[in-house]
């Protein structure tokens, strides 16, 4: 009768750890996938490319506002 319930307590024990472990692993996977993904739409929302100005070799957004040298190619 002791034996059993030791042996009883022994499986629940080692069940309950590998539930853990199998936790554990789902998590690093879940990371993993996380960082392998790519950037999406919604990451890059704020993001612009810059363009080069032809009056002052400064690098803009485009649609910024003038540099105020003359012939500056953008407005504003």
């Amino acid at each position: 009768m002791f034996t059993k319930i030791i042996f009883t307590i022994i499986v629940v024990i080692a069940v309950w750890q590998g539930f853990k472990i199998f936790a554990r692993l789902q998590d690093q996977r879940e990371k993993r996938a996380k960082m392998d993904q790519k950037p999406s739409a919604q990451d890059t929302a704020g993001v612009e490319d810059m363009v080069q100005c032809s009056k002052c070799d400064a690098y803009v957004a485009r649609g910024s506002k003038s540099c105020g040298k003359d012939g500056c190619p953008f407005m504003g």
